[in-house]
């Protein structure tokens, strides 16, 4: 299925206003969401469901984890806001590696009719080389699963149980990525959007074992970045989960389910 065959996804695009991010904007925050200071429980146990079935092996044990107060985009990074970047510096523009023919972006412009969807075919370096150029940098893993959860220990971004209406993954079968933002449901405590699905997200840590786990793995180690949250083209079971860690590919990876999103943090806030 061709990307550039929905153009009747622009429907939605008076749901969410989405700003351009770029260098030098007058306020850095634009679309983005607070994520207060504290500690919150990261990871999943058996309380979570059955370890190796609907818990990641990878994803135990829980742990406490203390975060800095950071500031994180309220969706996913948008095709509009990539084109002004790639404008902007003669980055490589998103193009799929192994077929070219069924998506790339011609002419440094994506496909019709996807302005507000989410950029994908962008690997590691892309997206981190993005929120550079914004300001901004990649969230960390911890993060991540913080704005989608908060510190109540949910399971998904609004609550504990799983509504398909609420969120893009592959049993909603649209085939593709939804504009950002398009789903209400998907809304985590802080505000922010899409942390259930649509596409999933490059965060800035290295694939590594949880404290207190004994698990080992051959792609543990400073070779593969990790990825989060559901998208288009995976299952709610157990992906869409906001402990799950999806993926871990290296840093070259480029995909039509993976994008990403940035955040800064709050400590940077008295010298902008």
């Amino acid at each position: 299925m061709r990307a550039n065959w929905h153009p009747w996804r622009l429907a939605c695009a008076g749901l969410l206003v989405i700003g351009v991010h770029a260098a030098g904007a007058a306020d850095l925050r634009q679309d983005m969401v607070r994520v207060p200071a504290g500690p919150f429980e990261m990871g999943a146990d058996a309380r979570d469901g059955r370890v190796g079935v609907e818990v990641g092996v990878d994803s135990v044990p829980r742990h406490r984890v203390d975060v800095d107060a950071f500031w994180i985009d309220r969706t996913e990074v948008p095709n509009l806001a990539y084109r002004e970047f790639v404008r902007a510096t003669g980055r490589r523009a998103p193009v799929d590696p192994r077929f070219p023919e069924y998506f790339s972006w011609e002419e440094g412009n994506f496909p019709s009719g996807l302005e507000r969807h989410p950029v994908v075919y962008v690997d590691w370096g892309d997206a981190n080389a993005y929120c550079e150029w914004a300001g901004k940098r990649l969230p960390t893993e911890a993060e991540w699963e913080k704005a989608a959860r908060g510190t109540d220990g949910r399971r998904y971004p609004w609550g504990e149980e799983f509504d398909l209406e609420r969120c893009n993954v592959r049993e909603g079968k649209l085939g593709w990525t939804a504009p950002v933002g398009s789903f209400d449901g998907d809304l985590s405590p802080y505000g922010a959007r899409d942390l259930c699905g649509n596409v999933s997200e490059w965060t800035a840590d290295w694939y590594r074992a949880y404290p207190g786990s004994d698990l080992e793995r051959r792609a543990f180690g400073e070779e593969n970045k990790v990825i989060r949250g559901a998208s288009w083209m995976l299952s709610y079971r157990p992906y869409a989960r906001v402990t799950h860690r999806t993926l871990a590919f290296r840093p070259t990876k480029r995909h039509r389910a993976i994008g990403f999103r940035c955040a800064v943090s709050a400590a940077d806030e008295a010298g902008r």
